[in-house]
């Protein structure tokens, strides 16, 4: 009798114990997602989960200087293309020519490419069925193009090649870039070229010119002397001047319900803007100082 009850006893301890068992090795796998722990592999054997991990992230040396190779290869391409489109000259004489047509030759004398965004089809845009009468000599091809092209549409430059796309995608991917505007808020002197008074300019600039945020918030800061320059008022006048309705190629304000935008910080202002745009802005300021 007192053997039947300590053989009963036994299994009841070992059932007892594969269950805990159990329960230990299920809350462990429970805590890995149903996988099993990683095991490191034995010395001086390859393999194992951490080991082939780490092998798999380790850096390739000739990927990455191939990398390189190749970001400085389209970084000068696109310096060429940019150069050949504000600098290089073009003479054009077209009568009721498709724009595809003036676009494509253009291209080919300045030896760059053009492509055609597949959004143009999208707006319903076929600058195949549209035509332009165009003659002019020894302008810019980027001043050519922006002629040529309809006003719905636009273009962006990129490493060898032109993206013709709609309007409101060629604004994109805007740049950011900062102006010390320190020497302004001390002295403004007269523009040159056409002579502004830019005290006077600033004092039209003041009704409305106040300070856009780049996230929309727009302040508006009275001056106690109507000459004196103040980062809002400098706002405003490059805001009066620099405009998407004079020119296409710089993106709307975002107190026009544009993407653009540009906020003041300890003598600077950090403006978000177009390449054009960002060309348009240092040219008034530079100007200005």
């Amino acid at each position: 009798m007192k053997w039947g009850i300590a053989v009963g006893l036994g299994l009841a301890v070992a059932v007892a114990g594969w269950g805990l068992a159990g329960a230990v090795e299920t809350k462990s796998k429970n805590r890995l997602g149903g996988r099993e722990p990683p095991t490191a592999a034995p010395a001086g054997q390859p393999g194992g989960t951490v080991v082939k991990e780490t092998a798999a992230q380790a850096a390739d040396p000739a990927a990455e200087r191939k990398a390189r190779e190749e970001a400085a290869r389209k970084a000068q391409e696109l310096a060429r293309t940019r150069r050949t489109l504000t600098t290089g000259k073009t003479s054009v004489n077209f009568e009721n020519a498709a724009i595809k047509d003036v676009l494509a030759y253009m291209a080919e004398v300045g030896k760059f490419s053009v492509v055609f965004d597949g959004a143009l089809g999208e707006a319903g845009i076929d600058l195949s069925a549209r035509t332009v009468t165009i003659r002019l000599t020894g302008m810019t091809y980027e001043d050519a193009i922006n002629l040529v092209l309809p006003k719905e549409c636009g273009y962006r430059i990129e490493p060898g090649f032109i993206l013709v796309t709609t309007l409101e995608k060629s604004w994109i991917p805007l740049k950011t870039a900062t102006y010390s505007i320190q020497l302004a808020l001390a002295e403004v002197p007269d523009f040159e070229g056409p002579r502004f008074d830019v005290s006077t300019v600033l004092s039209q600039t003041r009704q409305g010119g106040g300070g856009s945020g780049l996230f929309g918030t727009t302040t508006t800061t009275k001056t106690e002397e109507t000459g004196k320059a103040t980062p809002e008022r400098i706002i405003g006048m490059i805001k009066k001047f620099v405009r998407n309705q004079t020119d296409r190629r710089i993106a709307p304000w975002d107190d026009e319900g544009g993407p653009a935008g540009i906020q003041y910080s300890g003598g600077r202002l950090i403006v978000l803007q177009t390449e054009h745009g960002h060309r348009a802005v240092a040219k008034l300021l530079a100007a200005v100082e």
